[in-house]
């Protein structure tokens, strides 16, 4: 499966574009295999609780689509599961607490085991925005939990996914980097949540699509052409993903303030969203 972290649009002064983000959510919705609402490049951590219920309100995918949840605490989590409930998203994909990490202990286990007696859920590791570590144990633990479906996995660390391959039987993984992508698959992942998919959704699907067939060749030759957008991506964060939606000339808005609408990146970046879209592998 393809997911994308769909980015959520705000305007120049940061309100929140229900509008606007309707529009990206179709415009992306046919070319994957499902959505990912309020992940990392959804900006999930700078919304209110009221704009996250409008946006979710502004949106009716058709296709499966997980919500992220990045709360502190069981309290701030329980009006966000709700609304993702009745969205009637198929599961959350909620990061640790981690403000207070260093205090949480067994709270860990108990945050996520918590969530999922409420509703399917996915951890997510993504330690290059949270700076805080999932412990492999920790994951053990949890995926014996029958609500606890997998994890998104976004650190690249390719030990972690040999890991979960060999020692967590039936449990999900999607990777969430796509310079490691071909190779999160040949340790088992299912797919990828990939900021890049934004952009170029068609052509990690058909990377996917090679892998799958036993097409190792293409696998391998999709993915070294796909490595420099992936890898600045990973570098840029979302100023660098709207401001390539905005040049395709789509409504992904701007980050909201203080975080600047264009990347110092764009120079390098653009070339190589150029030559992609020749190819015809652009949106």
């Amino acid at each position: 499966m393809i997911l994308p972290p769909i980015p959520t649009p705000f305007d120049r002064q940061g309100r929140l574009d229900p509008a606007a983000f309707r529009e990206l959510a179709q415009a992306l919705e046919p070319l994957v295999d499902g959505l990912l609402i309020y992940g990392s490049n959804g900006e999930g951590v700078h919304l209110s609780p009221e704009e996250r219920a409008q946006g979710l309100r502004a949106l009716s995918p058709k296709k499966p689509f997980l919500v992220g949840l990045m709360e502190e605490t069981l309290p701030q989590a329980e009006r966000a599961l709700l609304e993702a409930q009745e969205a009637g998203a198929m599961a959350l994909l909620a990061t640790p607490p981690r403000y207070y990490h260093g205090s949480l202990g067994e709270g860990l286990l108990a945050y996520y085991r918590a969530l999922a007696e409420r509703m399917p859920l996915f951890l997510y590791h993504v330690p290059q925005n949270t700076r805080v570590d999932l412990p492999l144990p920790a994951v053990e633990a949890l995926a014996a939990h029958p609500q606890i479906q997998g994890i998104k996995d976004s650190s690249g660390d390719l030990g972690r996914l040999a890991f979960y391959q060999a020692r967590l039987k039936g449990f999900r993984v999607f990777t969430g980097h796509a310079p490691t992508f071909l190779g999160a698959l040949a340790l088992g992942a299912e797919g990828g949540i990939l900021a890049a998919a934004n952009l170029a959704p068609r052509a990690y699907r058909s990377l996917l699509e090679h892998f799958r067939a036993g097409r190792m060749e293409e696998a391998q030759a999709l993915q070294k052409r796909l490595f420099p957008l992936g890898d600045l991506l990973s570098k840029g964060g979302v100023p660098l993903l709207k401001q390539a939606l905005r040049h395709l000339g789509l409504p992904a808005g701007y980050p909201r303030p203080p975080y600047p609408g264009e990347s110092p990146l764009w120079g390098a970046f653009r070339p190589v969203l150029e030559e992609l879209k020749e190819e015809g592998w652009l949106l």
